[in-house]
């Protein structure tokens, strides 16, 4: 009875003994599943396995801490009061790296270039980061999204983001900077949205944004925009969100909108426009563009103030000046007025012809004064009497033409479509190279003037 009893004694040892092991061996198993193999988890940092995570997040740490497993595909850093970057501090198979929310001030040049496979890195809230060095990103070929919100950054190099060509997503929003340097974007052949809003940019140049082919969204609201030029936009065929409202833009070329093309939703408005002749070309912009768009107010002139550019009617811009198709800035020609365009239209040489048109003395005729108050009604109208297809024209004012006298033919070409076949050269010649600029003639000239400008007047 006894070795009985001994024997089921040593069973429910043993049993008790296997099971207490088989306990402990689980506990060790489950820890070593949250921690990296044969590597423990930094002190205060959890680690989860499949995928590999570390995270830090929320310990006050002032440093990357020591022991980030090499092999952790995601390490979460933000909400301590991290101050630098060096390099060598985090492992090669990272995809996904949070540093937001630090006090980090200085990033050593290269500091991510280990990180072959990262695709997400988060730098924002990072007051303290002022500045970036041109290599700070080197060897990130593979990183898709970029975020830099709220750093104060007050410049970015030239080359900061070179050879980012997998980059998708850029977030410099809330920063200070005040101008984006020719060709910074260059490489970002496949980014689709940028965020540039809440800065303190004052221009737009040509190479803004060179390169940009794929961008679908560009956002440049609450900046300090003054000038965008002509073809700041001639790469953002793909783009269909642009926001550059509250800023302080006044006018805005056609040539812009029409560069991009795709645009869907556009937003223009709290900008002071101005809505004389320079916004003829915004204006017919919107004619054709097939847009959702905000209104844009109008800030002047005076008569137009609080109307919307957009409803502006084409008797507004019946008196500005057409472009001039030759001007690579898209400024127009002082001198290409309505009493031209219409003095030239009845005036022009035969389509047979040539030749420079040389105009003389009978040619001053054409010009109708029909708003000129004379004291002899009836002298005046048989100075000239208007047709009815002139009489539909826009009316000249006196003021209008004196002002540009002198001028007239110093950049005219051919009206519209009414130049002879095959010849796109034909102009009225410039006061450098027709022989009717002569002293003498200009004397002949301006006695002429001034005989049939009393005669209207006086009869």
């Amino acid at each position: 009875m006894e070795t009985r009893s001994a024997a089921r004694r040593t069973r429910t040892s043993n049993a008790h003994k296997f099971k207490s092991g088989l306990s402990l061996w689980l506990v060790v198993w489950l820890l070593a599943c949250r921690c990296a193999p044969g590597l423990a988890c930094p002190r205060l940092c959890v680690c989860y396995h499949t995928p590999m995570t570390v995270s830090c997040q929320s310990q006050n740490f002032t440093s990357v801490p020591a022991g980030v497993p090499y092999d952790s595909q995601r390490v979460f850093l933000q909400n301590n009061r991290i101050t630098e970057l060096r390099a060598d501090s985090f492992g090669f198979e990272t995809q996904v790296l949070w540093l937001y929310s630090n006090n980090i001030s200085w990033v050593e040049a290269g500091a991510f270039s280990n990180l072959r496979v990262l695709e997400e890195l988060d730098l924002g809230d990072n007051p303290s980061l002022r500045r970036l060095d041109g290599g700070t990103f080197r060897g990130l070929e593979r990183l898709q999204s970029l975020h830099m919100h709220r750093c104060r950054l007050s410049e970015l190099p030239a080359d900061l983001f070179h050879k980012l060509y997998s980059l998708q997503f850029l977030y410099l929003q809330e920063n200070e900077l005040s101008h984006l340097p020719d060709g910074l974007f260059s490489d970002l052949v496949n980014l689709t949205h940028l965020f540039l809003h809440g800065n303190r940019i004052r221009m737009l140049s040509e190479n803004a944004f060179r390169g940009l082919v794929n961008l679908d969204r560009l956002l440049l609201h609450d900046n300090r925009i003054r000038q965008v030029h002509r073809r700041a936009f001639r790469d953002l065929g793909r783009l269909t969100i642009l926001y550059l409202f509250n800023n302080a833009l006044q006018e805005l070329s056609g040539q812009v909108m029409r560069d991009a093309s795709g645009v869907q939703f556009l937003r223009l408005n709290g900008n002071p426009w101005a809505c004389g002749c320079e916004a003829r070309s915004l204006w017919e912009w919107f004619r054709k563009a097939r847009v959702s768009s905000s209104e844009l107010v109008c800030s002047s002139p005076a008569p137009r103030k609080g109307q919307d550019l957009r409803f502006l009617r084409e008797l507004d811009f019946a008196l500005c000046p057409l472009p001039d198709p030759g001007s690579l800035a898209g400024t127009t020609t002082t001198t290409f007025s309505t009493k031209t365009r219409w003095w030239f239209s009845k005036s022009k040489p035969a389509a047979t012809t040539k030749g420079v048109y040389h105009k003389g003395s009978d040619t001053l005729k054409a010009f109708p004064f029909s708003s000129v108050k004379s004291s002899h009604p009836a002298a005046a109208a048989a100075a000239y009497e208007l047709t009815a297809e002139e009489a539909a024209l826009p009316k000249v004012e006196p003021e209008e033409y004196w002002a540009n006298y002198g001028n007239e033919d110093s950049s005219v070409r051919c009206f519209e479509l009414e130049c002879p076949p095959g010849d796109d050269s034909l102009a009225l010649p410039s006061s450098s190279s027709s022989s009717s600029s002569s002293p003498s003639f200009l004397l002949l000239l301006s006695l002429s003037m001034l005989y049939l400008f009393l005669h209207m007047l006086f009869g």
